[in-house]
């Protein structure tokens, strides 16, 4: 990058002496103003590239997370078919137990009676 603007001229009288001091201070300003440029650019760059791979890591974290749902949506299924048979099993658990006791009060019964 072309960071010299001024070249030497002779002038009248100061002038000369002015404008070479104005020149010689804006071509050393062009020249901090063009390393900031390129440290910006530089930064970035690496930027571009940090983003890139974090941009690279989301996809595959969106990825697992679409995985992850999927598979908590088939535990969700299996659980209530596991709590569907568990609520069928307490009724027949519930019935046995009916069906005991009264089986049991019915031979209470039955032996009193002789």
């Amino acid at each position: 990058m072309k960071t010299k603007t001024y070249g030497a001229a002779s002038g009248i009288g100061k002038t000369g002496q002015v404008l070479k001091e104005f020149g010689e201070r804006q071509n050393a300003l062009n020249a901090q103003l063009a390393s900031q440029v390129q440290t910006l650019s530089t930064q970035v760059e690496l930027l571009a590239g940090q983003l890139g791979e974090a941009l690279e890591k989301i996809a595959g974290l969106e990825q697992q997370i679409t995985a992850l749902q999927a598979e908590q949506e088939r535990n969700i299924e299996r659980f209530g078919r596991c709590a569907a048979e568990l609520d069928a099993a307490e009724k027949e658990i519930d019935r046995l137990k009916l069906t005991a006791k009264l089986n049991t009060n019915a031979i209470d019964r039955l032996s009193k009676k002789e």
